[in-house]
Parts: structure tokens; C-alpha cells; sequence
């Protein structure tokens, strides 16, 4: 199978005018003579805590297959979409139920950890290609990761909060007690150690919940230079809410290591989120025109920006779509060959290589920070890219050993 490369990928110069426009044709589509078809489920959550999250999802989804849809690339693509609850059985068996009826080539998604990892079980077994972004999942042939690993969300984020305040030694971290805090709290604590900070303090809440002021009187208590807030979506607009009404803001320097991005900046008032750091896999201003034109037609249409949740969306299925035109037959096979290697120098987020062994996909990663309420030019300028890793990471730092056979 013949990989998918560079140059192949590299950006066409005169389609830099169509950036902002209606429509952004997907880079590399091409024509066939014999049209191939394709089933992908989109499984997002709708309904449960990160309902929120997943209507965004599936907008990103539903514009990155209509912009490919817009080019002559041979493929009939059927895109289905079903609700994954947030909800591990719930997931499992809608995504079984599709297979069974539509034959499957590939998953999209979900979104939490846990539903996940489930979901890569599935795919593993029933050999259906799973492309997601979020946390580490088992690794195996037929799962790939398009988010960067957490090692280098987590790592960027300390690292730019620890140089910017070299005294602020003293951290506190509250984390939600599911599969996605657990492992941002594990990577915290190393490089709390790499970095000579001392973590003065943990404490533990529930997915969804809802009255934070118990655990706001303990960390200020404590005293810390900075608070981590390993939580996501709602969460952490409740929790963030809370530490401001309780002066905790204006006492400690806060950091979301692993955040939504603008909509955690937009679900609260600047003044709230003045000075704070969020890590992001996604910002809608990252200085390209791939994600300019995607941010410009998103907000025409949603009057908001999109999210990182949008931004997975319309990359995750981006990348699939791309693979897709590249097979001669469309099995979960040969997709799964197309992706091994998979590069593009202008995705959404900039160069992207899908690294074959691992199935994890190398590309950068944003760290944010609000502005002042004076700052702000408008109703989406509430915060600025302030750092940008490259999603790099130690070789051994993924605990995979390799992907196995087919």
C-alpha cells in the first residue's frame, strides 16, 4: 500500500484565497472512475454530562463530510451518527447495533476516556477501524489517536506556568474521578518532580458534579501557588466558578492542563478567566488558513467558535475521509494501511504524521491564557495562544509496545 506523503499533502497555494469562504476543499481529493462507498458512525454524546460537547462534535463532523463531499473523489460516503449517552453500555451496544445493520468501515469518536477505551475493544474485535481523540486507549491495529498524547499536553502546560512564575513552587490538584483525571493527575505528579514543584494537596470529585464549594474552602485553606484543574467541559466552568466567587482566582495562579479551549473561556466572563492557562488540542486562532477558513464558516453558521470538541470532529473524520481516497478497495484493512504513516503539512492543526507503530498521531498542541477584561476586542477575543509544543514525546513515554497484526 502506498503510504500517504508530505508532498502529496502540502498545502495547494491558490486555494489560500478560498480561506473564509463557503465551502474548503479537502486537500489531496481526487478523482476516480468507479465510485467506492464507505459507512462511518459518528458515536458522540448527546445526552449525558458532555451532551454539550457532543452536539459540537458532530458539527465538525457533519462540515468536514460536506466539504469533502464538495470535491470529484470517487468515494459515496454513508455517515451515520448515534448517542453514546457518555455512558460505556449504552455506547457498546449502539455502535454494535450500526455494525450489525450497516457494515461498518470506521468509528468516530466518542469523547470520554472510558466510553472509549470500550469502544476500541469493540472495533479490536469486530476489525473495524477506531479513530478518536482524547486520552491513551489500549493500542492496537485497528485504533488511532488523532488528540496529542496527554504527556505532551500535560508537560507543555506545567512547563509554560512553571517558567512564567519560577516561585510559585506550592501546587494543589483537583481532578475528576474518571479515567481522564486519573491519568493527568499520574502525569502531573511526574513532572511535578522534573520540574522541583511540591504538591501540596488533592482532592477528588465526581463526573457531573454539581456544588464545588466544599472542596474551594480546602485548597484555599492550603495556600497553594497554583491549583490544577484536571477536570473537562462543564466541570470545569462550575468548578472555575466557584473559585472565583471564592477569591480562590485573585489567592492562586490556576491551570487547566487539558481544556476545551475557547469554550472554556466563553462559558465564564473575563473576569473570571483573566490570567488563567488552559492546554488545548485545538484554538480556533491558530495561524493557518485550513483552520481559519473552518473557524470563519463555523461561526457564520453557530455565531460561536468552534471548540476543541468541533475541531476533533471535523480533523478526526478529516483524516478519515483523506485515507479513504487513497484505497483501491474500501475494507477496514486497507484503511487501516492507509493511516499507518499518514501525514498532511496542512491540517487543521499544522504537520500531523500518524505515527505507524503506535497509531498516535504527532502534531501540536496549544496553551492559552485569558485576557484582561480590558484586553478584549470582542465577544471571542478572551484569550491568546501563549505556547505551542509540538506533541513530541520519549520514546516508551505511550506504553505501547507495538499494534499487533491484523
Amino acid at each position: 500500500m502506498n503510504k500517504l506523503m508530505t508532498n502529496r499533502r502540502s498545502f495547494i497555494k491558490g486555494s489560500l484565497a478560498l480561506a473564509g469562504t463557503a465551502s474548503f476543499p479537502f486537500i489531496g481529493s481526487r478523482a476516480f472512475a468507479a465510485e467506492k462507498e464507505a459507512t462511518i458512525l459518528g458515536i458522540v454524546p448527546l445526552t449525558g454530562p458532555y451532551a454539550a460537547d457532543g452536539e459540537r462534535i458532530q458539527r465538525g463532523q457533519k462540515m468536514a463530510i460536506e466539504d469533502f463531499n464538495e470535491q470529484s473523489n470517487g468515494l459515496k460516503l454513508n455517515y451515520i451518527s448515534r448517542d453514546s449517552g457518555g455512558d460505556v453500555g449504552t455506547a457498546v451496544r449502539r455502535v454494535g447495533q450500526a455494525h450489525e445493520r450497516e457494515n461498518l468501515v470506521a468509528i468516530a469518536g466518542p469523547w470520554a476516556d472510558d466510553v472509549s477505551a470500550a469502544i476500541s475493544e469493540f472495533a479490536q474485535r469486530e476489525k473495524i477501524v477506531h479513530a478518536f481523540s482524547g486520552g491513551p486507549l489500549p493500542c492496537h491495529r485497528y485504533n488511532f489517536q488523532w488528540a496529542p498524547p496527554y504527556y505532551a499536553g500535560v508537560q507543555a502546560s506545567m512547563t509554560y506556568m512553571a517558567e512564567k512564575y519560577p516561585d510559585a513552587k506550592r501546587w494543589y490538584m483537583l481532578t475528576s474521578d474518571y479515567a481522564f483525571g486519573w491519568t493527568v493527575e499520574e502525569l502531573e505528579q511526574k513532572f511535578a518532580k522534573d520540574l522541583g514543584i511540591e504538591i501540596v494537596g488533592s482532592q477528588r470529585h465526581v463526573l457531573g458534579e454539581k456544588e464545588f464549594s466544599p472542596y474551594m474552602g480546602e485548597i484555599s485553606a492550603a495556600q497553594p501557588d497554583v491549583v490544577l484543574f484536571n477536570n473537562f467541559g462543564l466541570d470545569t466552568a462550575q468548578s472555575l466558578r466557584t473559585a472565583y466567587s471564592f477569591g480562590l482566582t485573585q489567592q492562586s495562579k490556576i491551570l487547566v492542563p487539558w481544556g476545551s479551549g475557547i469554550e472554556d473561556y466563553l462559558r465564564l466572563e473575563p473576569a473570571i478567566t483573566q490570567g488563567i492557562v488552559i492546554g488545548s488540542a485545538f484554538y480556533f486562532t491558530i495561524d493557518n488558513p485550513v483552520a481559519k477558513s473552518f473557524a470563519d464558516r463555523y461561526i457564520e453558521r453557530f455565531d460561536e467558535p468552534p471548540g476543541y470538541p468541533a475541531g476533533s470532529g471535523y480533523a478526526v473524520m478529516q483524516m478519515l475521509l483523506e485515507a479513504l481516497t487513497d484505497v483501491d478497495e474500501v475494507n477496514p484493512r486497507n484503511l487501516v494501511e492507509a493511516l499507518e504513516g499518514w501525514q498532511m503539512d496542512d491540517s487543521l492543526v499544522g504537520p500531523i504524521t500518524m505515527d505507524a507503530n503506535t497509531h498516535q498521531a504527532f502534531r501540536p498542541f496549544f496553551v492559552t491564557e485569558g485576557k484582561a477584561p480590558d484586553e478584549v476586542e470582542n465577544k471571542f477575543d478572551v484569550a491568546r495562544i501563549v505556547a505551542t509544543h509540538d506533541g513530541e514525546v520519549p520514546e516508551g513515554a505511550l506504553a505501547c509496545e507495538g499494534v499487533g497484526d491484523f
